[in-house]
């Protein structure tokens, strides 16, 4: 260990990545003392460590974030957490932010940590009251999706959230998948299309972690899907978890749902079946009546602290720039958050047909941001 720890530097960030992983996974209970011991070791750069030392003093002081990590760790196939740890913690943040904001000067453009792309609407289900229809117009071809994914990576983007309809419905995305695996694709799914045949790719490929639409319970969504179509959804969080597959919940949220999907009936049987992660997302546009007020959101975002806090489950709070289409969350997407004591926002630009198409991805950025 110690001539590993100090050959560290002159190591690819891949393999340093994969032996944490080897040291994660074999000693899960003790794996992430080891893990910050070696961080140390090989990361100089002083935003990084700040970044590190303060998830590090977070991990210490909540019991619930070590059952979370020590439930992800034994949960997780090694290919998934592999991937992830390297998309994320390398690609995304260690040589990610360095490059965005070299970009940033050089195109005199904000480079996102995200994109949002919307493939198109088709989609598996017809919930009740949708009034989005399949448009083969608004469907993104293969290649514009590649093209836009290829250029976001020079960029030093490596986090690519997919929306619909359902991105599952098109199989030929799993040939991106596999192309760009230094890219995390977080896909938006109603999850009935996750059978044992795609679970088994997902766990092969390793770097796509699928949000499956929830906004309640059985008796909560019975008023959009038939009781059967919810018991398939369930089925296919059960196929994730038994493949190892890290995955989470997508959660629109409302005045109707607002106390169940923050309550333990809600959470807790998400985490059993294996969920890792929430989002949470309000929009102010839609049916007024089920917008969140200031005290509501207010409400709703002590929730998502106090479920952090005390459940070993990570919630995070998104606003949509755009209304929900019935059950479907298509943004883009801000994410607010306070470090060292400012309070920050980021945003997530939304990429479709309609405003990227044959497009420079530097230039439709300038042109969203203008």
């Amino acid at each position: 260990m110690m001539n590993f720890l100090n050959n560290m530097n002159l190591l690819p960030k891949n393999f340093i990545v994969a032996n944490i992983v080897e040291v994660l996974k074999e000693d899960p209970d003790n794996g992430v003392e080891k893990l910050y011991e070696m961080s140390g070791t090989f990361i100089t750069d002083p935003q990084i460590k700040a970044i590190i030392g303060q998830i590090k003093g977070y991990y210490d002081s909540h019991p619930s974030i070590k059952r979370y990590v020590k439930n992800m760790i034994y949960n997780t196939n090694k290919t998934c957490l592999n991937h992830f740890l390297q998309n994320i913690a390398v690609k995304e943040l260690w040589e990610g932010l360095s490059i965005r904001e070299q970009m940033s000067q050089k195109y005199s453009v904000n480079v996102p940590h995200a994109l949002v792309i919307n493939i198109g609407m088709n989609c598996s289900l017809a919930c009740k009251g949708c009034l989005c229809k399949s448009d083969p117009s608004l469907a993104m071809p293969l290649a514009e999706i590649d093209r836009l994914v290829a250029e976001a990576r020079e960029l030093g983007i490596h986090i690519i959230v997919l929306t619909g309809g359902d991105p599952l419905m098109n199989d030929s995305l799993f040939k991106v998948y596999e192309k760009y695996d230094d890219m995390e694709f977080i896909v938006l799914t109603n999850g009935v299309l996750l059978n044992e045949q795609r679970c088994l790719a997902l766990s092969k490929l390793g770097n796509v972690l699928p949000l499956v639409t929830l906004e309640g319970g059985g008796d909560e969504i019975k008023q959009y899907i038939e009781p059967s179509t919810y018991q398939e959804i369930l089925a296919s969080l059960d196929r994730m978890k038994a493949h190892g597959i890290l995955f989470g919940v997508m959660t629109p949220t409302k005045q109707s749902n607002l106390k169940f999907v923050t309550s333990d009936d809600f959470i807790l049987p998400l985490i059993r079946k294996g969920s890792r992660i929430n989002w949470y997302v309000t929009t102010s546009h839609g049916v007024p009546s089920e917008q969140l007020g200031d005290n509501e959101l207010s409400e709703l975002e002590a929730r998502i602290s106090f479920i952090r806090q005390t459940r070993p489950y990570v919630t995070i709070l998104l606003e949509s720039g755009n209304p929900f289409i019935c059950r479907c969350v298509v943004g883009p997407l801000l994410f607010h958050y306070d470090f060292n004591g400012q309070h920050n926002a980021l945003f997530f630009p939304q990429l479709s047909v309609k405003n990227s198409q044959n497009q420079p991805l530097i230039q439709v950025l300038r042109k969203i941001q203008s």
